[in-house]
């Protein structure tokens, strides 16, 4: 896999630690996470940058640090459908190491983007010598599944509303006044519309709808405002929202 980047340089165990950031290496100690980090580069990418594409021979686990990476599969008619977006904590690539296997997907930068590589060779050796880097990768690719499992649930029941009331009440939250909680849409509505498997059309009609029954209000730059936060979770499909 070749790496569209900006600047590539080799990751510095005394700065930041993106080992320690990511969920899959929290089972190590502080030193072990220092010897991983050894192994790992740090990529740089632009927004918009292409990560790899389709078919690429991924060799390596993709770690994000800071930033966003879509990733998407394009249809035999070219049409692009949004897969997820992954965030600081997520990886990709592991596929690729447990099966061999080439990705029938793409992956590009959203934002400026910071990932740790770490080259397949290596990651086999860190997973031998410790065992809770095997274990967590698997217990991500199962909640990924999992997940996975529960979008296509939705998508074949056709309830674009309890969609959007899932992916809203998903997003990071702040509160606001009176039991209401603020939240900002991270991606343009037309990924956004992808990712819930619907049009751009029927996304905007549903957040009108929403806007219009008083249970969210929306404002400039992609804020919205839950104000019904009771309302939006009955219509998801979500089993907690605390």
């Amino acid at each position: 896999m070749r790496l569209s980047v900006s600047v590539d340089v080799d990751a510095d165990p005394s700065n930041d630690l993106c080992v320690a950031r990511v969920p899959l290496f929290q089972g190590l100690t502080h030193a072990q996470q220092m010897e991983v980090a050894g192994f790992a580069r740090s990529v740089r990418l632009d927004a918009v940058e292409q990560v790899y594409t389709a078919g690429s021979d991924v060799s390596q686990l993709l770690v994000v640090h800071t930033g966003q990476v879509k990733i998407t599969r394009t249809s035999a008619a070219g049409h692009e459908q949004v897969i997820r977006v992954l965030g600081p904590g997520d990886f990709i690539g592991e596929s690729s190491f447990l099966t061999g296997a080439r990705p029938d997907h793409a992956a590009e930068a959203l934002e400026h983007t910071l990932l740790c590589v770490f080259r397949h060779a290596d990651l086999a050796r860190l997973v031998e010598k410790h065992s809770s880097i095997g274990l967590r990768m698997l217990q991500g690719v199962s909640k990924r599944l999992g997940d996975t499992e529960a979008r296509l649930a939705s998508v074949i029941s056709g309830n674009v509303s309890s969609r959007l009331a899932d992916y809203l009440l998903g997003l990071p939250a702040v509160p606001g006044s009176r039991g209401a909680i603020e939240v900002v849409l991270p991606l343009a509505k037309k990924d956004i519309a992808s990712l819930l498997s619907t049009t751009p059309e029927s996304l905007s009609r549903q957040l009108r709808k929403l806007t219009d029954s008083g249970t969210i209000s929306q404002r400039d730059q992609g804020r919205i405002t839950i104000t019904d936060v009771t309302a939006l979770s009955a219509l998801s499909t979500l089993p907690n929202h605390d």
